[in-house]
């Protein structure tokens, strides 16, 4: 298993947020944090595309490798001015389009297979620039997914990158990532095939419109 891209990913997340996070102002009274800004939320939504690798090692041959390739859609709730860290709540459907054993693709035999994901993770804003804003987080991470053979259900840790693009006053680009490591025997499989690593990247492209997270800077006035 080539693991090393994802580990990286998240060490690298894990040193940016405790770099970049700022520690809200905690009011002498309560204890708690001050709340300058009334919370809100936001909804998210756009296209995305998935990589899903299920791997079982062998002692004297090559490992199996399992590789599923999705595209769907996405929807995502997102918290604002939340104290003390934002969150977001995501939710994809799927339509596989590729499956290889070892790098060969395989026949599709169910025509109405799919996938539906699920992330629930805190948001970290890096607040470093106006016109390209990112955000990490970490939470996480399940996946249901209706194969050929069997029915999967994948459940572990998520890393989240999520870049926003404002484009309007009130319409911004979203550019999001995803990465996880799941433990892949929870579903039909596990007695049969069990799987020694699973792990999965997510690609999204999409757009928000909000009245209330208007965009004090941006590419069109």
């Amino acid at each position: 298993m080539n693991s090393k891209p994802i580990l990286f990913f998240f060490m690298l997340l894990f040193f940016c947020t405790s770099l970049f996070a700022q520690e809200p102002e905690i009011n002498i009274d309560t204890g708690f944090p001050v709340i300058k800004e009334k919370p809100y939320i936001v909804f998210n939504e756009g296209l995305t595309t998935a990589w899903v690798t299920r791997l079982i090692k062998q002692d004297n041959r090559s490992n199996f490798v399992f590789k599923d390739f999705f595209a769907g859609a996405y929807f995502a709730v997102e918290t604002k001015n939340m104290q003390p860290m934002d969150s977001v709540l995501r939710l994809a459907v799927y339509y596989p389009l590729s499956h290889k054993f070892n790098r060969v693709p395989q026949a599709k035999k169910n025509m109405l297979a799919f996938a539906f994901d699920f992330t629930a993770a805190p948001l970290f804003r890096l607040n470093m620039w106006e016109y390209v804003r990112i955000n990490l987080g970490a939470g996480l991470h399940l996946l249901y997914q209706m194969g050929d053979r069997w029915n999967y259900l994948n459940l572990g840790i998520a890393g989240v990158a999520t870049t926003e693009l404002p484009l309007a006053k009130r319409w911004t680009i979203l550019l999001n990532g995803y990465a996880s490591i799941d433990y892949g025997n929870f579903g039909t499989n596990r007695k049969m095939e069990p799987f020694d690593y699973v792990w999965q990247y997510q690609i999204d492209l999409g757009v928000r419109y909000s009245r209330k997270a208007e965009n004090k800077y941006s590419y069109i006035k």
